[in-house]
């Protein structure tokens, strides 16, 4: 096991991982790491305990139960756990058995002292600006997965022996990638609960953001869909509040104010760059519809 201490990151903390909420300002605390420890349970029952830390834990081999939340289920290689503060846990066999697994244990706290006890789904979100609608505290992680976050892990304990000037800078890159790399994980979960229609709807709606600066067909949505053309612009209008022409018109709009906000280019060179072509006097039509204003006035601006 490899423990942090206040020795290990002197000085000001970068803020890349400070998390602000209700007034105060919390810090990520690394409380200690595990890789691939084995444990083993030759008889009794080892009982749940609970404190203000969170807990990334993840198995990879051995027969043996553990317990979570007050349930016990078998572990499996790949098996990946989330504990928040406050939640029950004993992630050491329960009973008779042997189990391997890495963990990483951290905190938050803020120069006052006080803990961030919110879910780690909440915690994620703030980080990532990823609504997780499917959360699921115990998931399954693949092979690739698996290694990805192993190798994470790695590269902080290499990193606790560094005398190297940017080693805290590292540390806490490292503290961010894991926090990406779960909120992509759990996002991936979320996105295949959804509906086919929604997905492929957002697909389209991608389609658009790449391609605005092209002529772009509702037909040619509607095939990315797979649905016909009039269910097509009905879901999409659902989904997005508006339909398929008037939603490209809108992000052409949303770009072209930015470039008039941030470049030199004349309003004829923005209009062909964001797809209205060399119609100058229908891009400034529809430009003034949408903002209300023109684009010379935002241009002054």
């Amino acid at each position: 096991m490899q423990v942090f201490t206040e020795n290990d990151f002197p000085g000001d903390k970068p803020q890349l991982m400070q998390i602000s909420r209700k007034g105060f300002t919390y810090d990520i605390v690394p409380l200690h790491i595990n890789i691939c420890e084995r444990c083993l349970r030759d008889s009794g029952r080892a009982l749940e305990h609970s404190h203000d830390v969170y807990h990334i834990i993840l198995y990879s081999g051995g027969a043996g139960k553990f317990s979570f939340r007050g349930k016990t289920s078998y572990a499996e290689p790949g098996l990946m756990i989330l504990s928040s503060p406050g939640e029950g846990h004993q992630f050491r066999p329960v009973e008779k058995g042997e189990l391997t697994y890495s963990e990483f244990a951290f905190s938050y706290s803020s120069a006052e002292g006080k803990d961030l006890d919110i879910p780690f789904s909440e915690l994620l979100s703030l980080h990532s600006g990823i609504r997780f609608d499917n959360w699921n505290s115990i998931m399954k992680l693949d092979e690739d997965q698996s290694a990805e976050f192993g190798r994470m892990l790695e590269r902080m304990v290499e990193l606790k022996e560094s005398s190297s000037v940017v080693k805290v800078f590292n540390f806490y890159r490292i503290f961010s990638d894991i926090f990406s790399f779960l909120s992509l994980v759990h996002a991936s979960a979320n996105i295949r609960d959804e509906d086919s229609i929604s997905s492929r709807l957002a697909m389209s709606r991608d389609f658009i953001h790449a391609r605005y600066a092209e002529s772009i067909r509702v037909d040619t949505l509607a095939e990315k869909a797979c649905v016909s053309k009039g269910h097509f612009q009905r879901e999409f209008k659902r989904k997005y509040g508006v339909p398929p022409v008037t939603y490209i018109m809108g992000h052409r709009t949303i770009v072209a104010r930015n470039l008039l906000r941030t470049t030199a280019m004349s309003c004829s060179e923005i209009a062909s760059k964001v797809g209205f072509g060399s119609d100058l006097y229908y891009f400034s039509k529809v430009f003034k519809k949408i903002t209300g204003a023109t684009p010379t006035s935002i241009r002054r601006k």
